[in-house]
């Protein structure tokens, strides 16, 4: 999936990376792809369900970074939902509760987690 280069930059293939995402329920699949000081990068998918989970999650000390990469769904953050789709970039900072979904089909995101909270 990398390849470091001599001064110890890793490369990441994002179709590599997607064939190596792993379920974490029916409508989640994940992998990691770089992690680093402070920080984490990687590649996320959820698909379209019939069921809404109210549920959402909270990175109480991390920033959280997403570029859209492929298809339409929802962030919801803050109170507020946003329409997403592919080409789009969002920032949740530290704190807040959110969750994505797909509307159709698939939604992948790659996303990075900084932290900025000690």
């Amino acid at each position: 999936m990398s390849n470091p280069s001599a001064r110890g930059a890793k490369v990441v293939r994002i179709d590599e990376a997607l064939a190596e995402l792993a379920a974490v329920n029916a409508e989640i699949r994940h992998t990691g792809c770089i992690e680093g000081d402070g920080f984490n990068v990687g590649l996320v998918s959820f698909a379209a369900t019939t069921t809404a989970d109210p549920r959402q999650i909270v990175h109480d000390d991390k920033d959280v970074v997403c570029h859209v990469l492929r298809g339409r769904g929802r962030l919801r953050a803050g109170g507020e939902v946003t329409p997403l789709q592919a080409g789009m970039l969002c920032h949740i900072p530290a704190g807040v509760p959110h969750d994505f979904a797909a509307e159709e089909g698939e939604l992948v995101l790659c996303y990075s987690l900084i932290t900025t909270r000690p």
